[in-house]
């Protein structure tokens, strides 16, 4: 017997030609086979290829309904995926990042399950198949938060719907999820599964993205920035009373003064490197707290296009031409 409960499944996609049929066939065959109501949300990040052509195609076939969201350019997968979790509507949400799924179809359902023991927030997490990268980073952020954050690499997650709203309704423009999801409170269940593939996606590597993704949740979910600036306060205090002791020394034992143009350049130049960089960091701050002042959107939406199952226009046919007939009589 299916499920009554409604489930939303929001899914990411960017110049994804090749897979994004598949993709949502099966994902639709799974939710199909487990929940008698359901929506799949796709979110086209802009793309430049045929991926909004074929996502059109396979609407056709789909058995659930289907909401295509484009946005007006490419934002990425954090404001992309917000896009598509501000239009869900499910009592529990599945979140999916790409159409190339490295997990089995058996992830789904027992992502499901496991919530309904009462956990909020379940995550699965492939235990293989993960870039050096990606461990140093996540090492590295939860080292440093002051959240006391458990981030690492997750292929899919699927939350309460009053896990989602606490999450959404946070004011933060960085729209981190693993962190924002994390701060909310609620109670969270990893799983683990072997990988199906041995390399994940180049999303998951070193490219622009994702370095300026790493980079605001350091400064976001941090306070890195501000306490490399105490330290480096005190080693530039440190190194100048050691000069200073320095120019003492050789003035009293040394019986000459010193020159100093070169230990003075080296002061200078070690002084004004330090300076910069704590500029540079209150600049960063400063700029975030514009960025919330604004208030700007965090995506801007080109289209949205509403998909309708197929078996449910039959019905409706069915049922208006049964009322035309006894109209008629």
């Amino acid at each position: 017997m299916k499920e009554q409960v409604f489930v939303s499944a929001v899914l990411y996609v960017h110049n994804e030609y090749e897979t994004v049929r598949q993709g949502i066939i099966d994902l639709d065959l799974i939710l199909g086979g487990m929940f008698q109501y359901y929506e799949i949300v796709v979110v086209n990040d802009a793309s430049t290829d045929l991926t909004l052509e074929k996502i059109r195609e396979v609407s056709k076939e789909v058995n659930g309904n289907m909401i295509v969201i484009s946005l007006s350019r490419k934002h990425g997968i954090e404001k992309g995926m917000t896009a598509g979790l501000i239009k869900s509507m499910g009592d529990f949400v599945f979140e999916f990042e790409t159409t190339k799924f490295d997990f089995s179809s058996d992830i789904i359902p027992n992502l499901y399950r496991t919530a309904l023991t009462g956990f909020d927030i379940v995550v699965v997490s492939p235990s293989t198949g993960l870039p050096w990268t990606s461990k140093m980073f996540y090492k590295f952020v939860n080292k440093i938060s002051y959240l006391e954050l458990d981030l690492r690499t997750e292929s899919t997650r699927v939350v309460s719907r009053r896990a989602l709203n606490a999450m959404l309704n946070l004011k933060e423009k960085v729209r981190y999820r693993k962190a924002l999801y994390a701060y909310t409170g609620y109670s969270k269940k990893v799983l683990t599964y072997q990988s199906l593939i041995k390399q994940h996606s180049a999303r998951s590597g070193i490219n622009r993205e994702n370095i300026s993704t790493a980079f605001d949740v350091i400064v976001s979910f941090s306070n890195i920035g501000l306490k490399l600036s105490h330290y480096l306060s005190i080693v530039f205090l440190l190194f100048s009373l050691f000069m200073a002791g320095y120019a003492l020394f050789n003035y009293f034992f040394n019986k000459n003064i010193v020159e100093g143009w070169t230990t003075l350049m080296i002061l200078i130049s070690f002084g004004f490197t330090g300076l910069f960089f704590i500029v540079g960091m209150l600049g960063e701050y400063i700029s975030r707290i514009l960025i919330e002042i604004q208030n700007r959107p965090s995506y801007t939406t080109q289209s949205v296009d509403n998909f309708k199952p197929q078996k449910v226009n039959t019905v409706e046919t069915f049922n208006n031409e049964v009322a035309v007939g006894k109209e008629a009589h």
